[in-house]
């Protein structure tokens, strides 16, 4: 089996920058739907898409799953 290679400088900025922009998107249309009533649900469901990638990408949830040894 082949190690797995750890992504370069820049694809790590760029997906940093691309997870932001997703966060920042998904806020704007919690705003949206909480200004225009619609079903608090919607509010529900962003808010956990959220919080999912807050934890899978800045808080390296993926590192505590690694086998004791490995290195990044």
């Amino acid at each position: 089996m082949e190690p797995e290679t750890s992504p370069s400088r820049p694809d790590e900025l760029r997906r940093g920058v691309l997870v932001f922009v997703f966060l920042a998107i998904l806020t704007a249309i919690e705003y949206f739907i909480g200004t225009h009533e619609l079903p608090v649900i919607l509010l529900w469901v962003i808010a956990l898409i959220k919080a999912g990638l807050v934890i899978w990408y800045f808080m390296h949830l993926k590192r505590a799953f690694r086998e004791e040894g490995e290195h990044e």
